[in-house]
Formats: C-alpha cells, sequence, structure tokens
C-alpha cells in the first residue's frame, strides 16, 4: 500500500511530464504552471480519482482519531497505536489533496516552486509511508501476542510499551529518510527526486523492502499463525467440550 501511495504522490508532483522518469522538462523554463488542459484524459481521471479518495481518506482517518480518543475508546491497549496510524494516513492523505489543490489551481499553494516545501513534502510523504507500514505492522504483532500469549499480553501489550515503540518507529523513519532533502529537485516549477543521483537508487531499494516487501511478509505470517492458533484451539474446545 505505502508503494502505491508513493506513485499516486510522485504522479501529482511529475504531471507536468508524460516522461516521468525524464529529468528534462518538456515545457520551457518560463513556463512554470502546470498547463491542466492539455493533460490526456487518463491522466486528468486518475487527478479525480485520486483527489477524491484523498478527500474520502482524511475525513475516514479524521473520524478514526476522533472515536479512538473517546475515554471508552482509551481503555482498549492498541488505541493508541490505531490512533498514531491513522494520524499518519491523514498528513499522508493531506499533502496528496494540497498537492492536487495546487496543481488545479496552477500552483496557488506553491508547492512546486519553493524548493523548501518540495524537500519537505517529499520528507514527510516518506516518513509517513514507512509509519504506516511498521504501525500496521505492530499492530498485527499485538494481535499475534495477545492471540498466543493471552496470559502474557496484558504485561507486554501496555500504554507505556505503544508510546515506546511509537517514539522509537518515528525517530527512524525520520532519520533514515532524511536523505531526500539532498536528492530532492525543483527544476521548472517540477519537484521530483533526482533520479540521477549516485544514492538514489539504492536507497529506494531499501524504502520498498521497509515499507512493503518486509511488512507484507511479517503481516502474513503473523495472520497465518494467528488463523492456525484459532483453529486449534476450537478443534481443541470442540473435542474435550463435548
Amino acid at each position: 500500500m505505502a508503494n502505491v501511495n508513493h506513485s499516486i504522490y510522485f504522479f501529482v508532483f511529475n504531471i507536468n511530464s508524460t516522461h516521468p522518469y525524464d529529468n528534462h522538462s518538456l515545457y520551457p523554463p518560463e513556463s512554470i504552471f502546470v498547463n491542466y488542459e492539455n493533460l490526456p484524459l487518463v491522466e486528468r481521471l486518475t487527478l479525480y480519482i485520486t483527489f477524491i479518495v484523498s478527500v474520502v481518506g482524511i475525513i475516514g482517518n479524521a473520524g478514526t482519531i476522533i472515536v479512538l480518543n473517546q475515554q471508552t475508546m482509551r481503555k482498549w491497549r492498541s488505541s493508541m497505536l490505531l490512533s498514531a496510524l491513522a494520524g499518519v494516513d491523514f498528513l499522508y492523505l493531506l499533502i496528496i489533496f494540497l498537492s492536487i489543490i495546487d496543481t488545479l489551481t496552477h500552483q496557488a499553494i506553491g508547492l512546486h516552486r519553493s524548493l523548501l516545501l518540495c524537500q519537505t513534502t517529499v520528507y514527510i510523504t516518506h516518513v509517513c509511508s514507512f509509519l504506516s507500514a511498521a504501525f500496521t505492522l505492530s499492530f498485527t504483532l499485538q494481535r499475534f501476542i495477545a492471540v498466543l500469549f493471552p496470559l502474557h499480553a496484558n504485561t507486554i501489550i501496555s500504554t507505556r510499551s505503544s508510546i515506546i515503540n511509537i517514539c522509537l518507529l518515528v525517530f527512524i523513519s525520520c532519520s533514515f529518510y532524511s536523505f531526500s532533502f539532498f536528492v530532492t529537485n525543483n527544476s521548472h516549477g517540477q519537484c521530483r527526486e533526482d533520479e540521477n543521483h549516485p544514492v538514489l537508487f539504492p536507497l529506494l531499494i531499501v524504502d520498498i523492502c521497509l515499507t512493503f516487501i518486509l511488512p507484507f511478509i511479517f503481516i502474513l505470517l503473523f495472520n497465518f499463525a494467528i488463523v492456525y492458533k484459532l483453529q486449534s484451539r476450537k478443534k481443541f474446545a470442540d473435542r474435550f467440550g463435548a
């Protein structure tokens, strides 16, 4: 999911060019605004669909944050982790939303013109993608512990452990993805990472592993283990409960 989010984000930020991996702008230097009217139909539809998805996602995550922070929900052991997950997803989708608005309004916000805004938004999207995958994996791990070690779940899964987990993951992501400030450029109104930079490709390979491949594998394994354990309990209960 995080890898798909990256693709959506860079589609919006590279919308000036019909060749997103070409490092040269197809527009003359003086034309830094996005000519939305000349976009192909497929790209227009993609832009509007992404816009709708981002709005729905923003509303949904905002509602999730509000619900999970109610007094009755705070007692739930995983509420803090799920609130953090909804928060990073909300921030990610908010940047997507602002980027699309910037595109449709001919850079009224200025995300494509300011180098600092360009670098900051790319950095935040990297961090949010990592945290989204990491928090989802952490929540699955909590379910795994609760099912396989129910007697120790209250000790292992606590508000304190969730805070430590969240802070540690935020520190790791903020430190690792600081490389984006050094590889992100803003040329002729196009905000993009410089694919010719020697360190970008290996770092993005690591990023794909951290945000997609490894979380997918571990989440799949944890869920298989949870299902297997629950089925084993059911068979045990059916055999000795009859």
